[in-house]
């Protein structure tokens, strides 16, 4: 069977985003899948699975807003910024109030610079950041500017050596560090800190809700899987009449008044693939049928 779908995955802990996908592709028996979006070995959640033809359209995923659950743990910061680092700076006997921590993070939210961490997958100089990283070389990262949508404290209530986890969903741009945000959370407090769990609960429109875990998928995956559809809903739509539908699939540009740019191209709830509008004609970009 061929399957060519989007499959949201529940990732667990402990197995690194390639590893989560090997055992899909084994699960489901495909030759070809990726995925919309890389979730560190610590983390669990979202990890939105592209199957067979559905690869091609992982780029319209990365654009899209993303949703965290973090947990940051007051009184510690580590050289990875995150609980699987070396604890480099310590504090104890300290106090936030909820008022504290409510100044703080309002701070955060909207448009703001940010400094990747050191041990992360960003090229410096042509070599990724981790690599001269453990080499014992960290590079100077250069501050990104990020959108941070929505910042909130799930429970509300003083941190402190007695309570020194903050819980927070977040919501946010592409290219958002959470360890980042974490660190920069306890500076802004005067407090060392560090991610100390994270869980990705959004990826544009996809909800965690929709994901199953692998023993879902080892019952029976199919019901788990989503139209490759899912990929283009922020595309402008435009419907092919039959006698244009070959001449697409054929990658011939069909006549179309069109906004300029890309479309996605359907014959009826059937995504034929992306084409690019421009001079009342549609040009072929992604033929995803073959008939």
């Amino acid at each position: 069977m061929s399957i060519n779908a989007f499959l949201p995955l529940n990732k667990p802990a402990g197995l690194s985003s390639q590893q989560a996908v090997s055992k899909v592709k084994k699960i489901t028996g495909v030759k070809k899948a990726g995925h919309t979006g890389t979730l560190d070995p610590m983390a669990t959640g979202l990890l939105l699975v592209a199957l067979g033809k559905a690869t091609r359209l992982c780029q319209y995923f990365l654009e899209g807003a993303k949703g965290y659950r973090a947990e940051i743990r007051f009184g510690a910061a580590t050289d990875t910024g995150d609980s699987e680092g070396e604890v480099i700076e310590t504090a104890s006997n300290f106090h936030f109030s909820l008022s504290e921590i409510a100044a703080v993070l309002s701070r955060f939210q909207g448009w703001i610079q940010q400094r990747p961490p050191a041990a992360s997958a960003l090229k410096i100089g042509g070599k990724r950041a981790y690599t001269l990283f453990r080499q014992g070389a960290a590079p100077e990262m250069p501050l990104r500017k990020v959108q941070i949508i929505s910042l909130e404290n799930l429970f509300p209530g003083d941190i402190s050596d007695a309570n020194p986890i903050l819980t927070v969903d977040v919501l946010c741009s592409k290219g958002t560090y959470i360890r980042s945000l974490a660190r920069d959370i306890g500076e802004a407090l005067g407090c060392p800190a560090h991610l100390a769990s994270l869980q990705r609960t959004r990826i544009s429109h996809i909800d965690l809700s929709q994901a199953a875990t692998f023993s879902d998928l080892e019952a029976d995956f199919t019901p788990w899987l989503l139209d490759m559809a899912v990929a283009v809903e922020n595309l402008p739509k435009f419907q092919v009449e039959d006698w244009d539908r070959k001449a697409f699939l054929q990658g011939r540009s069909i006549a179309a008044l069109s906004l300029p740019g890309e479309v996605a191209v359907f014959s009826g709830d059937l995504l034929l693939g992306i084409g690019y509008a421009s001079n009342n004609l549609i040009r072929p970009v992604k033929v995803l049928v073959q008939e």
